[in-house]
């Protein structure tokens, strides 16, 4: 999470806000945008397609204990 990040980043010295962070990673991803769609009609288009479904724990705030989310990676 970009709070450990910004946290890590003064322990050594180094003023790193959150907001910073998120504006860094939001422009990461327009830039990241047209590669990604790229990559996926190439994955879509070949003749095999591999899929991987991973159960990953998520927090849930309100409920005490966490809630299981999915990760699905497409190769």
């Amino acid at each position: 999470p970009l709070y450990r990040q910004s946290q890590i980043f003064a322990r050594n010295g180094v003023d790193l806000p959150r907001s910073t962070l998120a504006g860094w990673v939001g422009g990461a991803c327009w830039w990241l945008e047209a590669l990604h769609e790229r990559l996926a009609k190439n994955v879509f288009a070949s003749n095999h397609l591999f899929a991987d479904d991973t159960p990953v724990p998520v927090l849930d705030p309100g409920r005490g204990r966490t809630k299981t989310g999915r990760l699905w990676v497409y190769a």
